[in-house]
């Protein structure tokens, strides 16, 4: 909790150095995050993308003509699914897996974007880091094997999970005016720098989150 309430202070004092000209709007997002991890070592089977989401907020600085940068706190989604099967060699039995890890984060990205063209309908990239707190940990699923009980796994992984995930995003969209507002799509790669496991029972795996997004939203103008 101090982390989280030391990044709100950093992005607050971010706010306040903004230029007087600087122009501020307000928004709301939302959208897929095809998430995965990576894990190292190899698991078997491989992870592979879950569908989740994530909705937030949006604070969108412009910054110049062409350049603005957006605060967007979410509620993120993040996880992957593990099916299909694996060879015990202890045991010598073909293993059947249906699992699927998912942790929900409150996410903060801040993304640099930069727009091209001169028409009010704008393509633009963007990049920036991203930094998510987490709010709950779950594994779900079973486990079967020829000759033996299904395992049925139901489990809270909250306290073997590390608490912050950082990481980075980039990717592009296109803005295109509603009235007053401005209501884009886009599309972006979020990357996981953080290895996430926490498991003491496992402290050599490497853990680390992933995902394909695609947000759409809209931001309106304040204080006109």
């Amino acid at each position: 909790m101090k982390k989280l309430v030391l990044w709100l202070l950093l992005l607050s004092a971010f706010g306040l150095v903004m230029p007087a000209s600087a122009q501020v709007q307000l928004g709301l997002i939302g959208g897929l995050n095809l998430a995965n991890i990576s894990v190292d070592p190899d698991s078997d089977p491989k992870p592979s993308s879950l569908a989740a989401f994530g909705v937030g907020g949006i604070v969108h600085i412009r910054l110049g003509e062409n350049l603005a940068l957006q605060l967007e706190p979410m509620y993120l989604q993040k996880g992957a699914k593990q099916e299909g099967s694996f060879t015990d060699p202890d045991l010598g039995i073909t293993v059947n897996t249906d699992i699927k890890v998912k942790g929900n984060y409150l996410e903060v990205p801040a993304m640099l974007k930069l727009a091209f063209g001169t028409s009010t309908t704008k393509p633009y990239l963007m990049a920036g880091p991203m930094v998510g707190f987490l709010l709950s940990a779950k594994v779900k699923g079973s486990i079967s094997a020829p000759g033996f009980t299904n395992l049925e796994i139901d489990d809270d992984i909250k306290d073997q999970t590390k608490s912050i995930d950082f990481g980075v995003g980039f990717g592009g969209g296109v803005s295109f005016p509603a009235g007053t507002n401005s209501i884009f799509v886009e599309g972006r790669y979020a990357l996981g720098l953080t290895n996430i496991n926490d498991d003491p029972e496992d402290p050599d795996t490497d853990v680390k989150t992933k995902g394909i997004q695609v947000m759409a939203g809209i931001t309106f103008p304040i204080g006109q």
